[in-house]
């Protein structure tokens, strides 16, 4: 099968300095290199700095049939990129005295099932940094271990509108969407209800959607999959939406500085033990500077969002498949009965292959 490589390359007067100095046309060849290596159909990725997006590119298809590229403003399935909006939403009604992080679950009506149940200890921050689990060795307490659990994060949407009296949906647009102008961030068109708030057409929307994709026996296959929608995952987006988004983070908007200090630093256990992850987002080193990011995973879809704050950088890179961001995780592809997320997920962004090529080629 013949692939297309689809380049588009942008470099404005204040970053130009800047882009000439990397060297985008190897990053971009790394780029298809690791496409083809991972059996990826198709990849739009962006390049933001200093608020400018100064590089970005469309590879291979997002429709392999009808032979249609992609590029930055192609819509994916974003997956768990969603919590960081999810983060957000909660942390504005804590700002707003509308609830507090150590209430306990139960105040919401949200049950855990199992042994786990509605247990008065385990606290709404627990949820949002997936550390309500605990294990067998310290009796199941909450907050003492990391283990990454989509189903519980998404469990925060019972408390979002009990609180605000307003669905997920419909505070993520009013605060998050709408002020931005991102025309092309929506829920799931799989929700119908949640996706009718962006007033479009459902059939005429999935025509900006890449199809999904899977690399089953040597050769890649379309997939279906019903795509749900919440805090925890299920909202559709493009890498130039991403980017502005980005940039309204790096402005400091929707939290206050110490709300948003917050969300960005480790979890830390009783026992004075750092996780890899803070209110929403995954936080690491490297070199002495932090990264805070989100993988997004699921049948079809895969999604890297990494933003490096001391050299003004963020990453964008979304893919028809989930093998862009298979290496976070511990089975190849996700089946019935099966958790991909019963271990924690790798700790460090340089597990994907992607991120380790940025950091070589733009981070110095």
């Amino acid at each position: 099968m013949k692939w297309i490589f689809t380049l588009f390359a942008v470099f404005l007067p204040a970053q130009y300095l800047f882009a000439q100095e990397m060297d985008t046309a190897g990053f971009a060849q790394k780029m298809e290199s690791l496409r083809q290596r991972y059996h990826i159909p198709g990849l739009s990725i962006g390049v933001v700095h200093q608020r400018k997006m100064i590089w970005k590119a469309g590879l291979g298809y997002a429709n392999v049939e009808q032979k249609i590229p992609p590029d930055e403003n192609t819509v994916y399935q974003v997956a768990s990129v969603t919590k960081t909006f999810g983060s957000i939403i909660l942390m504005q009604l804590v700002e707003d005295g509308k609830l507090s992080l150590d209430d306990p679950i139960s105040k919401y009506g949200i049950n855990l099932g199992a042994r786990w149940g509605s247990d008065e200890r385990i606290k709404l921050t627990h949820l949002l940094t997936h550390t309500a689990s605990g294990h067998s060795f310290n009796g199941f307490k909450p907050g003492y271990s990391f283990r990454y659990n989509g189903a519980w994060y998404n469990e925060l949407g019972n408390a979002i509108e009990k609180t605000s009296g307003r669905t997920f949906g419909e505070l993520l647009y009013e605060n998050i969407i709408r002020p931005l102008h991102l025309r092309r961030t929506v829920p799931s068109t799989d929700d119908s209800a949640a996706f009718s708030l962006s007033g479009y057409d459902k059939t005429a929307f999935l025509k900006n959607v890449a199809r999904p994709y899977d690399w089953r026996d040597k050769q890649i296959v379309p997939v279906q999959f019903t795509y749900g929608f919440g805090p925890a995952a299920g909202l559709m987006s493009t890498v130039s939406d991403l980017a502005v988004y980005s940039n309204a983070i790096d402005e400091g908007k929707f939290l206050k500085d110490a709300t948003w200090r917050q969300v960005l630093t480790p979890f830390v256990t009783p026992k004075g033990k750092k996780v890899q992850y803070g209110y929403g987002w995954f936080v690491s080193q490297y070199k002495g500077m932090k990264m805070f990011w989100h993988t997004g995973w699921w049948t079809g879809y895969s999604a890297l969002f990494l933003k490096i704050p001391e050299k003004d950088l963020t990453f964008i890179i979304l893919a028809n498949s989930q093998d862009l961001s298979r290496p976070f995780y511990h089975i190849m592809r996700p089946l019935p009965m099966i958790n991909p997320f019963r271990r924690s997920l790798n700790k460090k962004v340089q597990a994907s292959a992607f991120a380790r090529a940025f950091i070589d080629y733009f981070v110095r």
